[in-house]
């Protein structure tokens, strides 16, 4: 379980996680699940014809060219027809740009015998509704054959009508010449890669470190060293320590993987390789053995936790310390609200021995140093800034402070705060600067002009006379008002807590002048930025002019043979549980509410709700629907709404994750957790994480196995004077 070395190898490769930010895009690579591929289109109209599931091309997990599949492309091309098939560009993957020094770059196998060069289809690069011409394929193969796996090279420059500052969001194959046979191509790997890139030759043995098993899953660990020339981390697996076969491959800016195993109580042999840029393999590992055994409860949530923690470890900016939701080329986003439960999710990784107070500290002192160099008003943050240069980033376009991403930040250092106890000179400087930042913050001056019981939920740049919406209900604005009442600088009076869950705002719709951000939910935008743009959504906005109206928020209403005091809801579940990652709800009882037995109320008609929808399951364990705004209205599970309910209901959260780790875990659950979202109907699954998940997911399984996180919340000393005036005995 201690990851020691694990966190010294991180240490020792800070410059390789630097570079791995102009990682080279990749659209396709593998599909995450069997059968077909949910991110292709197909169409064919007349005598012309394409094979298909639901208009997905077909994976071949028996013939690839890196594991563990790859795509089947079978075709009619007809004088009297026309097909075409559009390769989504991968959501892990945020608005990539193509370069003309670019290469397109594919790998193909020919499956048919009467294919020649000429039948191959022509290619194009889609930019939302623009696309490039088309190209042949077959005339960029050298060497055509029907028994290998060929390399296709195209340079960029060739797709002429493409637009630099256009984003990319697939390519598309197409019918070329008309033929008599059918044919049958596989793909895989297909690739923007610089024209030119390093070429040093792998010569040293790869490092395969660990190989634990937890169940199911193979927990492997290795080491990458600095030659530039190593592009990814390929994993081989054996029965018999003889016959090994590729299972995996990685890129080189993660330091694991979980490999799925079938079958339990057998011998399990593994070893890796360096990869390149031409995918020629370095000489292999020493091999190391596993014998993986059923897996107890308390493991599982072991795994379970380590899995979430150590996405944190891996996505973060070298500069600031701050969790990257996504990399970009010429900048270092970092999410300030994010960080926030990145930290709360190291620390716990600490507390279990998963990672080391030593890296731990180290990233928690860059991030403090950089906040306290950071662009600020009245102590408040935007919700993002690039990294490398301290400047705040606007992806909405609207440059504001954030009230809410301020607070999860600064609840998290409080805690961190309260967390160090020793006397070393390093801690000692760390509380003082977490100090510093907190009593910085201006409460009162973010409140409503008009009613200085309420606080805005953001203060605009530009405008003074620009006001935001109100924090007001059970989510996360909740925590803003704990930390406004603790403040000992500018503390509002206790009964703001209650009024902001009493009461809401509305306006006359005849006079709103409504600035929502307008966000294109394009397929190539990474899931992760786009529940967080959905999340920062809620800040629409009115002239200072207008008039907002202050109103009860209690709507008894009757759903599902439940009573809810507060009407249906219209967000997500852990909207609501955000608050409670840091405040106990056993002792949340304010006003004449219990706000636990409302979280209750809640929790159970989202279950009932969705286990009547029931959408491509009859098992009620398995639970957590959220809309997609679509034309057909998918209905997609999000694993951590049902999962993280364990703090309300322990025997109810533990029968969800067991429900979803064994029924799906062998492709919802990874080294980084489980994935954002997945879909049974249509049999897909996210290639993304959303942090707000994986930090939801660690911080609740701690608090309903120990009530870590709840125990040093309630120990800072202005939280528990704050919650004494706020909560009722």
């Amino acid at each position: 379980m201690q990851l020691r070395l694990f966190a010294f190898i991180l240490l020792c490769c800070f410059v390789k996680f630097a570079k791995s930010e102009s990682y080279p895009e990749v659209v396709f690579d593998n599909s995450l699940v069997k059968g077909s591929y949910a991110r292709s289109i197909v169409n064919y109209s007349g005598d012309s014809w394409v094979e298909n599931v639901q208009r997905n091309l077909l994976v071949s997990d028996t013939l690839f060219f890196t594991p563990g599949n790859a795509l089947s492309l079978k075709y009619i091309s007809s004088e009297n027809g026309d097909w075409d098939v559009m390769i989504k560009y991968s959501r892990q993957k945020f608005h990539y740009r193509v370069s003309n020094n670019d290469i397109l770059s594919l790998k193909i196998f020919v499956g048919s015998e009467g294919t020649k060069p000429e039948h191959l289809p022509s290619i194009s690069i889609q930019q939302g509704q623009n696309q490039s011409i088309s190209v042949p394929l077959g005339d960029y193969i050298e060497d055509f054959n029907n028994s290998s796996w060929m390399s296709v090279k195209i340079p960029v420059k060739e797709f002429a009508g493409l637009d630099s500052d256009n984003i990319i969001s697939g390519i598309v194959l197409r019918q070329h010449h008309s033929s008599a046979v059918t044919n049958q191509l596989f793909l895989d790997q297909i690739e923007f890669l610089p024209s030119q890139y390093p070429e040093t030759p792998l010569t040293s043995n790869a490092v395969l470190t660990k190989a634990q098993a937890y169940g199911n899953h193979v927990d492997l660990l290795w080491q990458v060293p600095l030659t530039p020339s190593i592009r990814y981390v390929k994993i081989y697996r054996s029965e018999d320590n003889k016959d090994f076969k590729a299972v995996g491959i990685r890129p080189t800016y993660m330091l694991r993987c979980l490999d799925f195993l079938p079958i339990l109580d057998k011998k399990y042999y593994y070893k890796i390789a360096w990869v390149d840029y031409n995918y020629r393999e370095s000489p292999f590992s020493e091999v190391l053995e596993v014998e993986p055994k059923k897996l107890s409860e308390d493991h599982l949530l072991d795994l379970i936790q380590l899995a979430n923690v150590n996405y944190f470890v891996d996505n973060y900016d070298i500069n600031s310390g701050m969790y990257m939701p996504f990399r970009m080329k010429d900048k270092a986003p970092v999410s300030v609200r994010e960080t926030g439960g990145a930290m709360l999710s190291m620390l716990i990784g600490v507390e279990k021995g998963f990672v080391s107070k030593p890296l731990f500290l180290s990233r928690v002192k860059r991030i403090v140093d950089f906040l306290g160099k950071a662009q600020n008003n009245k102590g408040f943050y935007p919700a993002y800034f690039d990294g490398r240069k301290g400047l705040p980033i606007y992806l909405d376009d609207q440059p504001r402070y954030d009230i809410q991403a301020t607070t999860s930040l600064m609840e998290a250092l409080l805690i961190i705060r309260q967390y160090l106890t020793t006397d070393s000179e390093d801690e000692n400087n760390l509380r003082a600067n977490i100090t510093k930042l907190w009593e910085r913050l201006d409460w009162r001056g973010v409140t409503l002009p008009s009613d200085p019981l309420v606080l805005r939920s953001a203060i605009d740049m530009i405008d003074q006379y620009f006001t935001y919406d109100p924090l007001v209900g059970i989510n996360g604005g909740m925590n803003a008002y704990m930390l406004a009442i603790a403040s000992t600088k500018s503390s509002l009076a206790p009964e703001a807590f209650a009024n902001a869950i009493q009461y809401k705002f509305e306006r006359p719709k005849r006079r709103s002048t409504i600035r929502n951000m307008q966000v294109t939910a394009g397929d190539n935008i990474a899931d992760s930025v786009q529940s967080m743009m959905d999340q920062e959504a809620q800040f629409s906005t009115v002239s200072g002019k207008d008039s907002i109206y202050k109103v009860l928020a209690t709507h008894d209403t009757l759903m599902y043979g439940i009573q809810l005091p507060f009407g249906n809801y219209t967000t997500s579940l852990l909207d609501m549980y955000r608050p409670f990652n840091t405040i106990n709800p056993s002792i949340s009882k304010v006003a004449n509410y219990d706000l636990k037995d409302v979280l209750q109320r809640y929790t159970q008609v989202a279950k009932r709700r969705d286990n009547e929808i029931g959408v491509g399951t009859s098992n009620s364990d398995i639970w957590g629907f959220y809309q997609v705004r679509d034309s057909i209205g998918t209905y997609r599970i999000n694993p951590a709404i049902s999962v993280s309910s364990i703090f309300l209901d322990e025997v109810r959260g533990k029968r969800s994750l067991h429900a979803l780790y064994n029924q799906f875990g062998e492709y919802l659950f990874t080294e980084y957790g489980f994935r954002a979202w997945l879909d049974i109907r249509t049999d897909d699954v996210s290639d993304e994480y959303i942090a707000t998940n994986q930090a939801s997911l660690a911080i609740q399984l701690e608090n309903s196995r120990t009530g870590l996180i709840w125990k040093l919340y309630q120990a800072i000393p202005e939280i528990k004077s704050a919650e004494q005036r706020i909560f009722k005995k």
